[in-house]
């Protein structure tokens, strides 16, 4: 095989371990065709599935700060979070929940959407293709080709929804709240503006989850190499034949 379809293989074998088992087949334009409606969308709800965790947990963190903030103002003197308005309260605490969700911690962050077993499993692949430092530096700069084409389209998709918010945002302010609009035009207008409102968050959300399911890819390929490129096992493996031949 060629470098550019070792490369593909493991691009597409780091995507089968993170949207997990996908249908496979010997015809070229059936598996395309599968790839297209059955995988790609899966591989967005991968995305879908990290961000509405984060959502959940930022969710469960609410309460959390307001006890927090109640014990807190209790301890100091300053009377309890009840004492407060209720909107104030839950206002703070919702704040906190969601700097403390933003702001994790490094380690936390970029593990997200990351399984050890994806990692091994494709190690072992990119060593069943690569068996010297140079074939896998080779591969690795054609993963880098791939990536850089996968970056431009998700900028592209960007500037797209950057595009369509603007249009909106200049539908509403000439056809909403412009002066001398009718009431008629106004009502017509409020309800094709929610309607594609609604279409630019569904494809917004999608977009979103489908970066977010690149990013895994990426990192599972990044550490898979830095896995098979690992000496360490190799001589740990060598030092434990030793002993067991000296025992």
């Amino acid at each position: 095989m060629t470098i550019f379809e070792d490369t593909v293989s493991i691009v597409r074998e780091a995507e089968h371990l993170v949207i997990g088992t996908r249908f496979k087949t010997r015809w070229r334009h059936v598996e395309s065709a599968l790839d297209t409606i059955v995988h790609a969308p899966w591989f967005v709800l991968v995305g879908v599935q990290e961000r509405l965790a984060t959502f959940v947990l930022a969710l469960f963190l609410v309460p959390v700060w307001w006890c927090l903030i109640a014990a807190l103002m209790w301890a100091t003197g300053g009377g309890s979070a009840v004492s407060l308005h209720p909107s104030q309260g839950w206002v703070v605490a919702g704040l906190m929940a969601t700097g403390s969700v933003l702001f994790r911690l490094p380690s936390r962050s970029t593990r997200l959407g990351i399984r050890p077993p994806q990692v091994a499993a494709l190690a072992a692949h990119i060593k069943s293709i690569a068996p010297d430092e140079a074939t896998m530096k080779l591969l690795q700069a054609g993963v880098a080709t791939l990536d850089a084409a996968a970056t431009q389209r998700i900028t592209r998709i960007q500037w797209l929804l950057g595009l369509c918010w603007a249009g909106l945002a200049w539908a509403t302010s000439h056809w909403v709240f412009a002066s001398g609009i009718s009431d008629i035009t106004r009502r017509e207008a409020t309800t094709d503006i929610f309607g594609g409102l609604l279409v630019f968050l569904f494809f917004g959300v999608g977009a979103v989850s489908y970066e977010g399911t690149v990013r895994i890819v990426k990192q599972t390929i990044d550490f898979a190499f830095l896995e098979a490129s690992d000496g360490r096992r190799s001589e740990q493996s060598v030092v434990s034949g030793r002993v067991d031949f000296l025992d």
